[in-house]
Order: C-alpha cells, then structure tokens, then sequence
C-alpha cells in the first residue's frame, strides 16, 4: 500500500520474478532499518511485522510498516510473502 503526499493510497501486487527484476544495481546506497520489529512464532509458521525506514545515500527515501509471512522448512525459515507500506511524509529521520 503507497500512500502518496496528497493522501492517495495504491494498492500494487507485484509476484517475485516482477519484484527481483525492480532490483537493480548502481551506485547509490540503499539501506532499509527495521525498527522495533514484533515476532510471532506458532510451530513452523511465523509473522513478522515492523516499522521501517528506507534510505538512499544516507537520506530518508520513504517509510512505513513490513509484513514478512515466514514458513519454516528443513529447519530454515524462509519467507513465504512480504506486504508493506510505503510513505514519503511523516517519516522518522
């Protein structure tokens, strides 16, 4: 979900293969900080939910809230889906 400036908020679904091809190497800096992160673990499922912050070059991009579904197997987690928010006002420094 993208909340735009003016308030309008997107919804886009975007499957893996689509979402792996958006990342594309240069030279700037991405970093993504989850802060505060909540873990829920039920035997061999789990969720994931956390504010996050997203930067370019050390400077606030956007922010907003990941949601990771994970599934355990063989004994390693691995994510199963990611939704998030994403919003380019009100964002912690």
């Amino acid at each position: 979900m993208e909340e735009k400036a003016d308030g309008t908020r997107i919804v886009r679904r975007t499957g893996w293969s689509e979402f792996a091809a958006g990342l594309k190497p240069g030279p700037e800096r991405y970093a993504e900080r989850l802060t505060d992160p909540a873990v829920d673990i039920d035997g061999d499922i789990a969720m994931v939910w956390s504010p996050y912050v997203f930067t370019i070059d050390g400077r606030v991009a956007h922010c907003g809230t990941d949601h990771f579904d994970m599934v355990r197997e063989a004994g390693r987690w691995k994510i199963l889906n990611i939704t998030w928010s994403k919003r380019t006002t009100g964002c912690p420094a």
